[in-house]
């Protein structure tokens, strides 16, 4: 009972929402079926009373913040990954303690309506499928598959392919925008899918860890989106390490030094969201090195399939591998900034400015302005600016 009166209530705080979401939409100049959609985080009015029962395939960082997000909204989760519990980071535990493990991928299946992925590689994702005892095994018709991973995108088609053949729908939905923005419930996801497939409850299963959603066309085609924005971060996080050490070795003071990149033409989400954690001496914003490196692989053999050559790419595969090489494949994805400290002699976090300290309880959140992605810094400011 309480979960059917919750689930009203959210009903009619979604109407409400979705009437701001259009006046939003029609003051920036959007039109009728625009492909960014500003979505609440509720079921839809026109979603059935009773929420679907979701099941979660990996467990890891992703994983385990897109089940906290769904439990803290009152649907049923149900969670199987082939490292159990052992894979869910420290501070999701608590957070997840209101879904079920199951002992299968078909176990989990045969318990869902929706049945998501989120899993590091291409081959995971087949082998979660296939295997003995897989997710194939136990989906039937009416199904939905979700798609958090970002995957080789030929393989997530021929994945897409086998569970069609089940009567089963699927949906490609990776996720963007950082960890610390997912445990918020405030992703953007990228989503290739039929219209047919791409249901109001399917929206708002997303929208509760993901509301700004971007549908980017038939299925495949978010996947190309998201390994390249990948790619791009990629260039950026070995590009500021290098104009870091510079700045550093030339006796600059480092928290100025980010607050005036913040207001230039140089500024990033990298910047903004990873340098202030490699001034305070750490290089891990909840993804790793070797994963950066299979989105940059990735998108290096698109490029191949495409006939587009890739020089710089190929270099920031390089230094990443060297990196990796160095510090083992469990490292930050922002660790080539630290090879870059470590060639010259430097350290980034220590010496003028204290930037260790200036960055101790820096954290962000994020909105999305005039169609862009705005970062929004917590407990630092920018003292050096004099506007108007």
């Amino acid at each position: 009972m309480y979960l059917r009166k919750n689930i009203l209530n959210r009903s009619i705080f979604h109407y409400k929402m979705n009437c701001t979401s259009l006046r939003l939409a029609f003051r920036a100049g959007s039109r009728q079926g625009s492909a960014l959609l500003l979505r609440s985080r509720w079921f839809s009015s026109s979603s059935s009373l009773e929420s679907p029962r979701v099941g979660i395939v990996g467990v890891g960082q992703m994983g385990a913040a897109v089940a906290c997000n769904l439990l803290r909204n009152g649907v049923e989760v149900k969670l199987f990954d082939l490292a159990g519990e052992s894979n869910v980071p420290e501070p999701l535990r608590e957070g997840i303690k209101g879904a079920s493990w199951t002992n299968s991928g078909k176990a989990l299946a045969e318990g869902s309506d929706i049945v998501i992925t989120a899993l590091p590689k291409p081959e995971h994702v087949t082998a979660a499928f296939e295997s003995q005892e897989g997710l194939l095994e136990g989906m039937s018709a009416g199904m939905t598959w979700i798609e958090h991973s970002t995957t080789d995108f030929e393989n997530t088609i021929r994945v897409k392919e086998m569970v069609e053949a089940k009567g089963a729908k699927a949906i490609e939905a990776p996720l963007t925008g950082g960890m610390q923005i997912l445990r918020e419930g405030k992703m953007v996801t990228l989503v290739g899918a039929e219209d047919e497939a791409f249901t109001d409850q399917v929206r708002d299963v997303i929208a509760m860890s993901a509301p700004r959603i971007v549908q980017c066309g038939q299925f495949g085609h978010a996947t190309i989106i998201k390994i390249y924005s990948n790619i791009l971060c990629a260039v950026h996080d070995v590009a500021m390490g290098e104009a870091l050490c510079v700045a550093k070795k030339a006796g600059l003071d480092m928290k100025l030094v980010f607050d005036a990149m913040r207001v230039s033409s140089g500024n990033s989400f990298c910047w903004e969201t990873e340098v202030p954690l490699v001034l305070r001496g750490e290089y891990d914003p909840n993804f790793t090195a070797t994963m950066m490196l299979k989105d940059i692989s990735l998108g290096l053999d698109l490029a191949k399939k495409y006939d587009v050559p890739q020089p710089f790419t190929e270099k920031v595969a390089a230094r990443y591998q060297e990196a990796i090489d160095k510090y083992g494949p469990d490292e930050g994805s922002t660790i080539p900034v630290r090879l870059n400290e470590d060639e010259a002699g430097v350290k980034l976090s220590e010496g003028i400015g204290n930037a260790k300290a200036a960055f101790e309880k820096w954290e962000y959140t994020s909105e999305i302005t005039n169609g862009s992605f705005q970062i929004l810094p917590k407990h630092v400011d920018n003292p050096h600016t004099k506007f108007g």
